[in-house]
């Protein structure tokens, strides 16, 4: 290869390193929308109606326009029915405003960058819309109560939730089972399971009473039946005769006593089985364990833990 193809060569390379870069430079310049708007507000300033529209349109394209932000779209759309109505295109100027309007309802204009002319026609079109633009600002009231009632709601809920999880945290549920076989047994303890404390209290007593009575008697009998066999050995029939009388008076006591007692048995025994209560639930307070808190990192972020 000559010299003259190397350095035909490099020419080459040079120019087309040149032309990237002036590509990226003109690409990061057409990156930034900001600079766009604020080059086509100079031309509007400046009275280069035709420039000032044309990088507008550019701006505002649904296809390739660079501006996202919603207030630097309204402020575009402000400079163009500017421009407009300075260029003696107030219908299309008044297209211009009317979208602008609907979208931003609210929008007020900075008079220190938008002529006099633009601003009156912007307020000619507010008229003109005043029912629809009232419309509008009632549904998004409307939309903004019902989305603080949701929230609200939503909040609402969560208390009660909460409160549900700390009251059933908080409390206890016993379930206490009853026996049939225990009721069976006297001196009130089947009236004492069913709770029935009174009677229970009332057959245990009453029981007791008849049960002692009924061994005193006993008692009593034996003793004055040993007495009277002593007094026949000593062949003192007289003594005999005495303690014979007060054997019989203490058999009758204890068997009335034990009668008594055997009455008041049973009735305790049926009433405790006709009134029988097979479980009873009881709902206990316990106090809260004692909470952690700690940061916690997951998949979906961070957040907060607990532990009891």
């Amino acid at each position: 290869m000559d010299r003259f193809a190397v350095r035909k060569a490099l020419v080459w390379l040079v120019a087309a390193w040149a032309a990237l870069i002036v590509s990226s430079s003109s690409g990061d310049a057409r990156a930034d929308p900001a600079s766009d708007l604020e080059k086509a507000h100079s031309a509007y300033v400046a009275h280069k109606y035709d420039d000032a529209e044309k990088r507008l349109r550019a701006l505002l394209d649904p296809q390739t326009g660079t501006l996202t932000d919603p207030d630097a779209v309204a402020d575009a759309r402000m400079y163009l029915g500017a421009v407009l109505v300075a260029e003696g295109k107030k219908d299309v100027a008044a297209e211009v405003f009317e979208q602008l309007l609907l979208e931003r309802p609210d929008y007020q204009p900075d008079p220190l960058r938008v002529a006099l002319q633009g601003i009156d026609a912007l307020i000619d079109a507010r008229t003109r819309l005043r029912d629809r633009l009232e419309a509008i600002q009632a549904e998004k009231v409307r939309k903004a109560q019902e989305e603080r009632a949701r929230i609200e709601a939503s909040r609402q809920r969560a208390a009660e939730r909460q409160a549900l999880i700390e009251k059933l945290a908080a409390e206890e549920v016993v379930i206490e089972r009853s026996s049939r076989w225990i009721a069976l047994v006297p001196f009130g303890v089947g009236q004492f399971q069913n709770r029935q404390a009174a009677l229970g209290w009332m057959f245990l007593s009453s029981e007791s009473v008849f049960a002692v009575g009924s061994v005193v008697g006993a008692a009593a009998w034996l003793y004055n039946v040993g007495q009277e066999d002593a007094s026949i050995a000593r062949r003192n029939a007289t003594t005999a005769n005495l303690y014979e009388g007060r054997a019989r008076s203490a058999f009758v006591v204890g068997d009335v006593f034990a009668a008594a007692f055997a009455f008041a048995a049973i009735a305790g025994i049926v009433h405790a089985e006709l009134t029988f209560v097979p479980e009873f639930v009881e709902t206990r307070s316990r106090p809260l364990p004692p909470v952690s808190v700690f940061p916690a990192i997951g998949p979906r972020g961070v957040g907060i833990g607990a532990t009891f």
